[in-house]
């Protein structure tokens, strides 16, 4: 999601949302300001304009060293961020780790889930050909 700043009367905040409007709407009902005013007069008075654009990196760990150390120490040297992977017959991403597991973003999801490397984990190549596959 994209992150926008609304400034009304003075007060500026953040909203996570798809859309300015939506920024505005979330801002509008999270706050109970439609006690004081119409949303229509709302939308004319309130500022808004985009302070993060949401793009893929975002759902990546940033700590590569330590991502590598994590690999290295769990013997799974072959895995990337970005790689395929199926956990427990679910399909998804490796996006992170955290401590000594990956975090997997499922295709169902848009959140990621803390998983064991070894836990009943498949993992593919780019082309979808089965690499390494852990049972239990």
């Amino acid at each position: 999601m994209n992150t926008y700043a609304i400034t009304l009367w003075d007060n500026t905040e953040t909203e996570i949302a798809a859309t300015p409007g939506k920024a505005k709407y979330q801002f509008f009902r999270g706050h109970e300001i439609g006690d004081m005013i119409e949303f229509g007069d709302f939308v004319k008075k309130v500022k808004c304009h985009l302070v993060h654009k949401f793009k893929v990196e975002d759902l990546f760990t940033p700590h590569i060293e330590e991502f590598e150390r994590m690999k290295k120490s769990r013997g799974i040297e072959f895995a990337y961020l970005g790689m395929r992977v199926e956990m427990n017959g679910n399909k998804g991403i490796i996006v992170g780790y955290y401590g000594m597991n990956l975090l997997i973003c499922l295709d169902c999801n848009w959140w990621s889930e803390n998983c064991h490397p070894w836990w009943k984990m498949k993992y593919f190549d780019n082309k979808g050909n089965l690499i390494k596959e852990f049972t239990e």
